[in-house]
């Protein structure tokens, strides 16, 4: 697929795996909409890269709050009057085993990683339906597979993506398509960097919208997979004692 003038919209692509991915559709002629929630210098910076390349958007976006999206979503129909992909990449992280995570940091994981995603998809699709065509691209994760002590409630969500994105190919008309890109550990603020280069993740990810790349039948696409840099296995989250007590904000 050209991407050409495609609509982009990249939850969380002010820093991390977003980051690198708004940069790559940018790279292709793409109108990247670059959303950020904690830091509007990081957005302000991936705009304004972005925008060098082709016309862009920076629009806030808390994927927690429901009038957030709205607006998010008002703001790209205004603009560009379509949505053709949507990449659901924001999340959180909290590495703590289950008994020290207070119900704040429970309820951000799955606020963020599952509901904020579902609200996400479901707001683009009257766009996407209306046009017959669009791409839906969820990041889940290598522990989204395959539970790891000390990422429960971030499991959780994550094995719930992929559910979620499995039903959602059942619902979805034909000229839709939605997939899981499930990356291993990756070199972000989630892990204190440490891990495979975010730009190897976003590689898989453009590849995937491009339809380089196809999911399995489950609608997954693993990162391992397609990357000699990229494994999933207990080593990849074994670092987790490094990270006791961060709660990684973003992607």
């Amino acid at each position: 697929m050209d991407l050409k003038d495609k609509i982009v919209l990249i939850t969380g692509s002010s820093q991390g795996i977003g980051r690198e991915t708004a940069l790559l559709f940018a790279k292709e002629g793409a109108h990247v909409i670059i959303t950020y929630n904690l830091s509007v210098k990081k957005g302000e910076e991936v705009f304004k890269e972005c925008n060098k390349m082709n016309k862009s958007l920076l629009v806030h976006l808390d994927i927690t709050d429901e009038e957030s999206i709205k607006n998010c979503i008002e703001k790209v129909i205004d603009e560009f009057g379509a949505i053709d992909i949507l990449v659901n990449n924001a999340g959180v992280i909290s590495w703590k085993n289950l008994i020290e995570q207070s119900n704040k940091e429970i309820d951000l994981q799955i606020d963020t990683n599952l509901k904020g995603l579902i609200k996400m998809t479901r707001a683009v699709l009257p766009f996407m339906k209306g046009q017959n065509d669009g791409i839906i691209i969820n990041i889940s994760s290598g522990a989204g597979k395959k539970g790891y002590s000390g990422l429960t409630t971030y499991c959780g969500t994550k094995f719930a993506v992929r559910g979620f994105t499995q039903a959602m190919i059942q619902e979805l008309p034909k000229g839709i398509k939605i997939c899981s890109v499930n990356p291993g550990m990756t070199a972000t603020q989630m892990t204190n960097f440490q891990g495979v280069n975010p730009k190897k993740v976003a590689e898989i990810i453009l590849k995937t919208a491009k339809e380089e790349i196809k999911s399995d039948s489950l609608g997954d696409v693993d990162v391992w997979k397609f990357s000699f840099d990229s494994k999933v296995s207990d080593a990849v989250f074994g670092a987790k004692k490094k990270f006791r007590g961060i709660f990684g904000k973003e992607k």
